[in-house]
């Protein structure tokens, strides 16, 4: 079996491990509410079937890559490079949180990436990370009622 099918089968099992693990938590908890199973078994869900679906039809290959660059240019020195940045500003947002609040932090993450790391331009950079705050907000504090951390700002 060939690397690529090793790592797909492995993400299905652990996909269908982490759903099947999940209702000892409870995935509904009282009047209907989501419990603090759901999004371990909807994320092992999404987990199962997207790998599944790549097992079943793998992509197809395609031609030859010119010494690792990738369709945006980027090798895979600048693609590590990326992936270290990304991995310390999100230590930075977690650590922002209980300052600033959870929306707040996750907003100028998205910011941060979006405008350093991929080199948008800064207004559409900021409308974006508006709308992922706001999409966060309303998805955990006014239709899921999560209560989020607001930080030292209250908001």
């Amino acid at each position: 079996m060939s690397a690529q099918r090793w790592l797909w089968t492995s993400l299905v099992v652990l996909g269908a491990a982490v759903a099947v693990s999940a209702p000892v938590y409870g995935v509904f908890g009282e009047q209907g509410r989501i419990g603090p199973g759901f999004m371990p078994l909807a994320a092992g869900l999404v987990l199962a079937v997207l790998a599944a679906t790549q097992l079943r039809h793998p992509a197809a290959e395609a031609e030859p890559e010119q010494a690792g660059v990738d369709d945006a240019g980027r090798t895979p020195a600048r693609r590590a490079w990326i992936l270290r940045r990304v991995l310390v500003l999100l230590v930075a947002a977690v650590a922002l949180v209980p300052v600033v609040g959870l929306v707040w932090a996750f907003a100028g993450l998205v910011l941060v990436i979006s405008t350093w790391l991929e080199g948008r331009n800064l207004l559409s950079s900021l409308v974006f990370s508006a709308v992922a705050g706001a999409v966060v907000w309303v998805i955990f504090g006014v239709l899921l009622a999560v209560p989020l951390p607001t930080g030292l700002i209250g908001i």
